[in-house]
């Protein structure tokens, strides 16, 4: 999903004459980092954010939210490709990411599922706050999401945001 939510991303951002931001580094960041090096599922965008990303990356914490006022409202096509899960409050980021996007945002996602829910986030990175389902801005209204500590279930109506 990836792979083709960045291409579509990538053609969008033609389209609409916007730049192309891609949030988690393409570079690194997956659980299997060896089928990743061999078979990335992205490239970089114009603007790339990743808080430990490689030296393209612009490196911020999307949980700064002073950090976010950099950017242009509405002139950027999102792409997240997970990194939504280090969110510590997840409404704030979707906000940031709706007011630079205009609404043109897509996500993989990628972090979702009873095996990601209850083994596997457990082994990738401590610092995991939510489990994420894709999103497609074409095609969804809201934006779904759980907590890992309380299991709460998150649907938040994107546009409103």
């Amino acid at each position: 999903m990836t792979k083709r939510f960045y291409r579509d991303a990538l053609q969008l951002s033609k389209d609409k004459k916007k730049q192309l931001m891609v949030i988690g580094d393409p570079c690194g960041g997956t659980y299997f980092q060896f089928i990743s090096d061999l078979f990335p599922n992205c490239e970089h965008g114009d603007v790339t954010l990743d808080l430990f990303g490689c030296s393209k990356c612009n490196r911020m914490d999307i949980n700064d939210m002073d950090a976010w006022s950099q950017f242009e409202s509405n002139s950027f096509v999102v792409m997240e490709t997970g990194t939504l899960s280090f969110s510590k409050d997840i409404r704030k980021v979707l906000t940031q990411i709706k007011r630079i996007s205009g609404g043109d945002f897509l996500s993989a996602g990628g972090t979702h599922g009873f095996l990601w829910e209850n083994y596997l986030h457990k082994t990738y990175d401590k610092k995991l706050n939510y489990l994420t389902h894709p999103f497609d801005f074409r095609e969804d209204s809201f934006h779904k999401s759980k907590t890992l500590v309380g299991k709460e279930v998150l649907e938040l109506e994107f546009m409103k945001l």
